[in-house]
């Protein structure tokens, strides 16, 4: 299935802000395209803009304060994915710095859970 254009737009700047990182790869995964380092998920675009993001269970809790997060849930039953995964609506990421927060919080994780 071809991308929204909110979808393309927000995979566009996802992967202009993970320039830098030269193990990253991208596959399209149920729906979303999904950003990777070291061939694990740090964030994937969903079809309707959300930012899916990889957190340490602990960072998950503090940053479910932040404006357009929540835990993460999928599929027809709405069932939680689980403890650090969390989904971040397309308004709270209208500027890159919103966007390169989220980045940068699931890099860390990303980095520190080896």
């Amino acid at each position: 299935m071809p991308m929204s254009e909110a979808q393309q737009e927000l995979t566009d700047r996802t992967r202009a802000l993970l320039a830098d990182e030269s193990d990253l790869t991208e596959k399209a995964m149920f729906g979303s395209h999904a950003f990777l380092l070291d061939d694990r998920i740090i964030v994937a675009v969903m079809r309707d803009a959300q930012l899916l993001v990889r957190v340490s269970a602990e960072d998950a809790a503090t940053l479910t304060l932040e404006a357009g997060a929540a835990p993460a849930v999928m599929g027809p039953n709405r069932r939680e994915m689980g403890p650090g995964w969390l989904l971040v609506a397309p308004d709270a990421l209208a500027d890159d710095e919103r966007l390169l927060f989220w980045i940068d919080a699931a890099r860390e994780f990303n980095r520190l859970d080896r």
